[in-house]
This record gives structure tokens, C-alpha cells and sequence, in this order.
């Protein structure tokens, strides 16, 4: 017997579909079998109280998709079609293949819905502050005047006039001379090294990284198949062991390498790029927060020492402007962006036009640099807050106040475990971060270290944050 109960909420769908959609799944669950005649179209209409043409539609719809066969004379017949059993179903992991399987965890972490804390999230920008009113004006005067370039896209590196911005008044801050031809815009930096690992990683090798460090970008080449070299971190930066001279990719971030904020040393630079050259090697050079110093100017950046062209540069405007923003940059040899493109292009095609020219025409008002000067002295501000409490409340805990960045790293003393300070601040209403999210797993000592980001949170909450952890730990 078919039983079909209608949805009649004002925002239902249109009931030949609610039909139609009932009987394919009865279909197809075996509850109808193959011949079994579908009741005429006037008795159905007449018990589910609606019009005869709405199941003339739904019989229709069916037929229409091989559902159902239709002779005059002779009605709706259930057609004669493969059905799913139940222990199919089981064996089948409910319709996940059996070939895509696997011990790697893809597990998908909510958001905390706890409205009510305050986060010291890493890698985040505080949004509170940015040039609204300028933003708004720039977007509505630059689609007026883009509107008849948006109806088609083509093939290249970026839009020209953000690619221009870049090369004339970004990159030179870094101490970086480059030609449009040498750059590529992306979605961001993990879009970078996505493009970076589907470019490289089908040659083999290794890629040597730093830990504590951001995983995530050189696992985008592991992923792929390349094999991890993890280097430690002291005070100047990754050390290069002997084992990284067998790497062909090297992933640095030698101004603020995350989480530490340790500044890649001279020497140590020098190296690397003498090691690049003679190991015919490449290096990924992450420059995600240089613009972001209050003690001291940033060292140029490695690519401004790069003769050899072995150094691939990636910049994001997420930090600078805000993380939803999503959109990045390549700088690299002349021949490596146009591989790069041609992987873009059969991936996405690109990235938005609308946006392109909206962060060009920022760029070139002064608008950027003019919000990063007075986020770089505010920025400063809340680092020294959080060094001023620190001091007060947790006097046994190890740390350098950060010469740039937006984040601490705390080293706690031997009696406390971060996990256990991490959930006695959530309790009282206060995110902190492990370390351990940014060590190789079953690392030890990666449960004696906090990461306290200053980025987003206001100073307000700041205040508020610290009140709320007095005695943590004790």
C-alpha cells in the first residue's frame, strides 16, 4: 500500500515533487516492487485532498526519470529496476567506498558555540578596527567601473592592476624586485602551497620543515606523497642537520616562525640559500606577518637575497586585513608561474576579479598601509598588556615577548601539562591553545607549551580574560 504524507507548511515544495519523491524512494528501498500498479491519479488526489493534475505531474515525473511506465489503459506501473538491500548497505559502510577507507582523522572540529568566551585565538585579525567606510566607498566605485570587464575571465597570473600594486608597492617593502611576470594570485597561502605541492610533489623527494611549526602547509605535500623531514627550532631559527641536505623542498618562515616567533638568523640564511643552490633544491618561504614588527624592522625577506631564483615567495593579506579575505600571492621564477597557472586554470580558473581590484584599489589609495600603521602600534599595545600580566600571575611560566606577530609562546614548568591548563580555562570561560598542535604527534614535551594569540581579541577582553584566570593552575 503507498502512503504518501504531504509537508502543507507555507514554505513547502510543490506537492507533484513531495509525490514524486516518496514513491522513488519506496522504489528504491524495495517497499514497491516491480509491477506493482501505482493507484490511479483521481483516488490519490482525492485521499491526499489535492488536485488530480498535481498527481497526473508527480506519475509524470516518475515515468520522465525510469521510475515508473505508463500505458493507457493500463496505468502506473512500478518499472523493473536494480534495488539497494538493506545488508548492501551495512557492507557498504552506508555508501562511503570501501577504497577510500583510511586511519587519517578528517574529522571536522565546531566551532565552540560558548558565546560567552573570550578566545586567544592564533593567526586571527581583529576586524573591529578596519577602515569600514573606505572599504564600502572603494567596492562600490570599483564595481561601477569593473561591471564591463566581469562578464568573461581568461587564463594568467592575476589581474593586472592588483599584480602591479604589488610589485611596486608591497614586495619593495620586503626588499623584493619583481616583475608581473613573476608573480601569481592565489586564495590564500594554504591555496599556495596546494598549487605548490600539485606542481612538485609528482617528482618525489622531501620536504623538510620546522617543529614546532605551521603543519599544515607541508602537509599538503605529504599528502601528495613527498616524505616529511621535521628540523627543530632554537633561537635562530630551523637548524639544518645534516638529514635536510637530502630535501628538495625546504618550507621556512624566517621572519615569524610559528608559533615561536623566532627570527630565521643571518647565518642560517646564508646556508640555506648556499644549499638551495647546491642541492638543486627549492625553498617555500611563508611570509605571513613580517608587515606586523614593533622592536625592531624585519629582516628583508629571503627571496630579497635570492640570485639563484630558488626561492618561492608566498604573501596572504589575510593578517593585514582580515582571514575571511582569502586571497594570497606567488612570487617565483618566470617558468614556475606559468606551470602555476596552468594548474590554476584547470582547477578554478582563478580568483574573483571583483576581488582582485577591490584590494588593488586599497593598495593604491594608501589605505592599507595607513590601517596596518595604526594596527601595528595597537597590536603592540595588547602585546605589552599580556606581558604586563603574565608577569603578575604566572611568574613560573617561560616566555620572550615577541618582537613581532600576533601570538606568545609560553613554556610551563614541569609540574604543569597544557592540556590541563586549557581546559581550566575553558571552564572559567577563556580559550587558550596547546602547543602540542604544532609538534609531530607523541612528541613529549609538546603538553608543556601554551600559544596565546593577541590578534582578534580586543584589549577589553584582554582584561577581562586575565580577571578570569587569577589562581589557574594552583
Amino acid at each position: 500500500m503507498l502512503h504518501i504524507d504531504l509537508d502543507r507548511s507555507p514554505k513547502h515544495l510543490p506537492y507533484y515533487l513531495q509525490i514524486s519523491e516518496q514513491v522513488r524512494q519506496a522504489i528504491a528501498s524495495g517497499k514497491l516492487a516491480a509491477g506493482t500498479r501505482l493507484p490511479p491519479t483521481r483516488q490519490l488526489a482525492i485521499e491526499l485532498g489535492i488536485a488530480r493534475r498535481t498527481v497526473v505531474l508527480a506519475y509524470e515525473e516518475l515515468c520522465a526519470q525510469g521510475y515508473c511506465t505508463s500505458q493507457v489503459g493500463h496505468g502506473t506501473v512500478v518499472a523493473q529496476i536494480p534495488v539497494l538491500q538493506r545488508e548492501d548497505a551495512i557492507c557498504n559502510t552506508q555508501g562511503f567506498p570501501q577504497w577510500l577507507l583510511t586511519e587519517a582523522d578528517y574529522t571536522f572540529q565546531a566551532d565552540d558555540q560558548n558565546t560567552n568566551k573570550i578566545c586567544f585565538t592564533p593567526s586571527l585579525a581583529q576586524v573591529d578596527r578596519l577602515p569600514l567606510k573606505v572599504m564600502q566607498q572603494t567596492m562600490s566605485r570599483m564595481i561601477r567601473y569593473t561591471i564591463p570587464k566581469l562578464g568573461h575571465y581568461k587564463k594568467e597570473n592575476g589581474d593586472l592592476e592588483l599584480i602591479q600594486a604589488l610589485c611596486q608597492q608591497v614586495l619593495p617593502t620586503r626588499g623584493i624586485k619583481a616583475e608581473p611576470h613573476q608573480v601569481l594570485i592565489t586564495n590564500g597561502s594554504q591555496h599556495s602551497s596546494s598549487l605548490l605541492s600539485m606542481l612538485v610533489a609528482p617528482y618525489g623527494g622531501n620536504i623538510s620543515y620546522g617543529v614546532p611549526g605551521y603543519p599544515a602547509i607541508p602537509q599538503n605535500f605529504i599528502m601528495r606523497g613527498m616524505k616529511g623531514i621535521a628540523c627543530s627550532v632554537d633561537s635562530e631559527g630551523v637548524r639544518l642537520t645534516e638529514e635536510v641536505y637530502s630535501a628538495r623542498i625546504h618550507y621556512v618562515m624566517p621572519e615569524h616562525h610559528f608559533p615561536q616567533g623566532v627570527t630565521l638568523s643571518p647565518s642560517r640564511r646564508s646556508a640555506l640559500l648556499q644549499l638551495a643552490e647546491a642541492q638543486d633544491a627549492l625553498i617555500i618561504e611563508d611570509d605571513y606577518d613580517s608587515e606586523f614588527y614593533y622592536d625592531r624592522h624585519p629582516l628583508p625577506a629571503l627571496k630579497a637575497g635570492d640570485l639563484g631564483g630558488r626561492v618561492i615567495y608566498m604573501g596572504t593579506f589575510s593578517k593585514l586585513l582580515f582571514n575571511g579575505l582569502r586571497l594570497g600571492y606567488i612570487v617565483a621564477h618566470p617558468e614556475m608561474i606559468r606551470r602555476l597557472v596552468d594548474i590554476r586554470w584547470q582547477l578554478d580558473g582563478g580568483t574573483s576579479l571583483i576581488l582582485q581590484r577591490w584590494i588593488a584599489e586599497l593598495l593604491k589609495s594608501g589605505a592599507v598601509e595607513r590601517h596596518l600603521r595604526r594596527m601595528r602600534i595597537h597590536y603592540r599595545k595588547k602585546r605589552d598588556v599580556i606581558a604586563t600580566y603574565l608577569q603578575e600571575l604566572f611568574p613560573a611560566w617561560q616566555w620572550q615577548l615577541p618582537s613581532g606577530g600576533m601570538q606568545f609562546w609560553i613554556q610551563l614548568p614541569p609540574e604543569q601539562l597544557a592540556d590541563a591548563i586549557v581546559h581550566q580555562a575553558a571552564e572559567r570561560g577563556v580559550g587558550l591553545w596547546s602547543g602540542a598542535a604544532y609538534y609531530e604527534p607523541g612528541v613529549k614535551e609538546a603538553n608543556h607549551y601554551l600559544v596565546l594569540g593577541y590578534g582578534a581579541i580586543t584589549e577589553s577582553e584582554i582584561h577581562q580574560a586575565f580577571d578570569r584566570l587569577r589562581g589557574l593552575g594552583h
